[in-house]
């Protein structure tokens, strides 16, 4: 409980930042542009003018910034030249180019790839059981009956008398239905690959249906408009007569 009270309230509301936030101190970034004369990371202030001085950086009578390479190089030394290595692992910006090289990237703990692929039966691991090159139409079928005719087969196996542990264990499986769990485990996965074939036709259905919804929309309104139309112009022909009427 003591450790607990201790903890401030926002650990308790929001997690907490990541560790590499706690490296951009105002001490490592006025040290690193000291010694890369990189001033990205910081803003216009007052404090930099030390820096400068210190680090052979300075303005002239027009504002323009001169540095001084001698200064600089002078101040590189070996020991100097580690702490910049060390402060540019810490706060130098990512290489998202390394992301387009490696081609995978992460997020939340899943990976993902540059380029979206939709992976197979191959890259799954997993036995294929459809031809690669049959339409997802002509694959998906077989797989469904295969998935079902295994479903009764498992049935049919738990109904069946329960055998001895030992004649189990000498067949290699844990419990009657092994061998079909594992059957169907395979075919999902691949009615999974197939069906995932079939994303490019489903959004081209979907698009369909969208602009078969716009059309009927659009045909409904037109029919409000013209019916709209009708009794305004219904509305104008009564009050002709009637104004034809009165001068009569």
């Amino acid at each position: 409980m003591a450790q607990e009270a201790g903890l401030p309230i926002t650990n308790t509301l929001f997690p907490p930042p990541p560790p590499y936030f706690q490296a951009f101190t105002e001490e490592a970034l006025h040290r690193y542009r000291a010694l890369t004369g990189d001033s990205s990371f910081l803003a216009p202030s007052a404090s930099t003018s030390t820096v400068e001085q210190g680090s052979g950086i300075a303005k002239n009578e027009g504002g323009a910034i001169q540095v001084d390479s001698a200064s600089v190089e002078r101040m590189l030394d070996e020991s100097e030249e580690d702490e910049k290595q060390e402060l540019e692992g810490k706060l130098g910006r990512p290489r998202a180019d390394w992301i387009n090289e490696d081609g995978r990237w992460m997020c939340f703990g899943s990976m993902y790839t540059t380029v979206p692929k939709i992976p197979t039966a191959e890259d799954i691991g997993l036995p294929p059981f459809i031809d690669p090159s049959e339409s997802p139409s002509e694959s998906l079928p077989p797989l469904l009956h295969s998935f079902l005719h295994t479903l009764l087969m498992l049935l049919d196996a738990l109904s069946m008398t329960a055998r001895t542990p030992d004649e189990l264990l000498a067949s290699g499986w844990a419990h009657e239905g092994d061998q079909y769990m594992q059957h169907l485990t395979n075919l999902t996965a691949n009615m999974m690959v197939a069906s995932n074939q079939l994303r490019a036709a489903q959004s081209e259905a979907t698009l369909v249906l969208l602009m078969e919804k716009e059309l009927e929309e659009r045909k409904k309104q037109t029919e409000r408009l013209r019916w709209k139309c009708k009794e305004i112009a219904g509305g104008i022909k009564a009050l002709k007569e009637l104004r034809g009427a009165k001068e009569v």
